[in-house]
């Protein structure tokens, strides 16, 4: 039987947390504590060199879950989005539409 990921409170095993730790490890080639551009290319290429987008989905809703909303709200704004999870593209051509009528 493998060994187990989660706990009851569905936070990883101090193994498993370990066992991220040390892959997160291998591909910060410059130890600087985050995965830049090129290592992320390299931990991707190692994986088959795609994420799926149940794979990427599955990434912010661990990150989410495990207390760390803030950046997962961070990812977001730099992706365009406001506090109410709209597009700010999309508000800024309703806002422009709604000077024109």
């Amino acid at each position: 039987m493998p060994a187990e990921l989660l706990q009851d409170d569905m936070e990883f095993t101090a193994e498993c947390e370990a066992a991220l730790v040390e892959i997160f490890s291998r591909y910060d080639e410059d130890k600087d504590g985050a995965l830049n551009e090129q290592e992320i290319q390299s931990f991707a290429k190692e994986n088959d060199g795609a994420l799926l987008m149940s794979g990427f989905i599955q990434l912010y809703s661990l990150q989410t879950n495990a207390g760390d909303e803030e950046e997962t709200w961070n990812d977001l704004k730099k992706h365009g989005y406001n506090d109410k999870l709209e597009l700010a593209k999309k508000n800024e051509d309703a806002d422009k539409s709604d000077e024109t009528t």
